[in-house]
């Protein structure tokens, strides 16, 4: 599918970049991948995503492309804020 516009997400560099993760599953050390997807304006899903750049509105088909994380093992994917919430519990678990 052709697009018009990209537009990179940035989400939480420095928890992504300055500390390491690791898989749930597997204790093995994450790596980050990119991640896309093409969206259109008018689509249900665009509600999703944020179609704004500095004084413009962008119309059309979208790329969007950010960060997650994956294991090299399980090839499980991750996303950012699925990884917070994952370290966040096991944290209170380990403090109980």
């Amino acid at each position: 599918m052709k697009y018009q516009h990209i537009q990179r997400i940035f989400t939480s560099p420095f928890y992504l970049n300055f500390r390491k993760h690791y898989c749930p599953d597997c204790n093995i050390e994450l790596n980050k991948i990119e991640v896309s997807k093409i969206v259109n304006s008018s689509s249900p899903e665009a509600k999703n995503f944020d179609f704004h750049t500095f004084e413009n509105y962008m119309i059309g088909n979208v790329k969007f492309i950010w960060t997650e994380l994956q294991c090299d093992k399980c090839r499980r994917t991750i996303s950012i804020s699925e990884m917070k919430r994952i370290e966040n519990e096991q944290k209170n678990n380990h403090e109980k």
